[in-house]
């Protein structure tokens, strides 16, 4: 029987594909993580073989615990799961079936993520939500851009194998402020169906493993994944993956409204006042205990003169900088930078550290087949709170992904954050930090 060029020339094809795929497959760069399995999304959703599944993450003690000063929190007591929050079902049924809170009554002009004073013209927007990385060489090779831009920063753990976490990363909102510079924007994770349905925000965030973004493509989140809205990013391509793609406030605001997706959302906030009695003085808060990984250490001082706290890592200042850029908009382009750029320590008005159940998922999120975390942050929990330079013992709880989080003292009564931006480090149950 004659067999027929056009078969010959597709099986050529497919051993040339399968060559290439073996090479892609190559064992990564020693002391280099490995980049996270490539996903090729497609027009319709991505099925996993198997839904995704939670096993607890084990902890190395049985409760939080802080040293003597900052006080000792006890363990969480989550709230009666509703009937349709099973943790194997991946939080998705929950979405959309919860009526929404009244917004408190507050004046037309002030920022319910902030509580400062701002144009009420500012307030006519979407939040939006950037995943920005903290991998090691963001740090000391390429840079972090408009952190202190953010009205609120969520610093959580991410992809674990056995008991040891990849590193942090970061999902910064932004309401008022426009940054000249975000980034570096990194992939999303499963935490941020915990996050941004509160803020009925807007996800910035570069792609993602098969499973979250799976996920994704079942959620209501407007998604702004880069691989479907290239426009919308430039790129540096002096950097590796984990540092070379960025976007700008501006840019993004411009393509939301390009899409019919920027208006102005009712947000519930947070309480904001004086600061409240029955207060410890504590001058630095470190997470340098594992299971934190050692290369994400990080320490906040507190600066009196400023009355903010200033951002540490590995012991240096932890610096960002503001590169005024722009890109001829497009598929792949370049971030052009105008002007000097400006660095600045990262700082915040707030420090609130939340008590977490985490768990391990069957997510495989990269080639070292780390798997994702979920970050159990409905229900209730212990919270440390830090503001000018002294420390609170309290309570953080919501019933379900789309309200905010209210934080109570030890006596139950509401707690008042300072006026200011705020950033939230989530560690696990048991977890120590260290507050002198």
């Amino acid at each position: 029987m004659q067999v027929r060029p056009m078969f010959i020339a597709l099986l050529m094809f497919a051993a040339l594909a399968l060559v290439a795929c073996e090479a892609a497959d190559a064992t990564p760069t020693p002391r280099v993580r490995a980049t996270r399995v490539a996903v090729e999304p497609t027009g319709a959703p991505i099925e996993p073989t198997e839904a995704p599944t939670y096993t607890p993450v084990p902890t190395n003690s049985p409760a939080p615990t802080l040293s003597a000063r900052a006080g000792t929190p006890q363990a969480a007591q989550p709230v009666q799961p509703f009937s349709n929050s099973n943790i194997n079902d991946p939080l998705l049924p929950k979405f959309g079936n919860f009526p929404p809170k009244a917004i408190p009554a507050r004046p037309n002009n002030l920022n319910p993520l902030t509580g400062l004073a701002v144009d009420p013209a500012a307030l006519q927007k979407r939040p939006l939500v950037a995943r920005i990385g903290n991998d090691q060489i963001v740090r000391t090779s390429a840079w972090h851009a408009g952190l202190n831009a953010a009205d609120l920063v969520f610093e959580e753990l991410i992809d674990i194998i056995g008991t040891q976490y990849a590193h942090t990363r970061y999902s910064a909102v932004y309401l008022t402020n426009t940054p000249p510079l975000i980034g570096p924007i990194r992939s999303g994770r499963i935490i941020n169906f915990q996050i941004v349905p509160m803020l009925d925000g807007a996800l910035v965030f570069s792609g993602g493993s098969n499973g979250t973004r799976w996920l994704f493509s079942q959620s209501p989140m407007i998604n702004l994944d880069e691989y479907y809205n290239q426009p919308a990013y430039c790129y540096d391509k002096t950097h590796g993956y984990q540092g070379r793609l960025y976007t700008t406030g501006a840019r993004i605001r411009e393509w939301l409204a390009q899409k019919g997706w920027e208006k102005a959302v009712p947000l519930y906030g947070f309480t904001f006042g004086d600061k409240p009695g029955g207060s410890q003085p504590v001058s630095s808060i470190a997470l340098t205990r594992a299971p934190w990984p050692s290369w994400s250490a990080l320490e906040w001082r507190y600066d009196a003169a400023s009355g903010t706290y200033l951002r540490f890592t590995g012991g240096a200042p932890h610096l960002e900088v503001n590169k005024p850029v722009t890109a001829k908009w497009g598929n792949g382009a370049d971030c052009i930078i105008q002007g000097a750029e400006q660095r600045a320590q990262v700082r915040a008005t707030n420090v609130v550290v939340l008590w977490a159940r985490h768990e391990k998922t069957s997510i495989i999120e990269d080639s070292n087949k780390a798997v994702s975390v979920y970050s159990n942050l409905t229900g209730s929990g212990d919270a440390q709170f830090f503001r000018d330079g002294v420390a609170y013992r309290g309570k953080w709880q919501r019933a379900n992904e789309q309200e905010f989080f209210e934080f109570t003292d030890t006596s139950g009564n509401k707690y008042s954050l300072k006026p200011g931006n705020t950033w939230f480090e989530i560690v696990p149950l048991g977890y120590v930090i260290d507050a002198k």
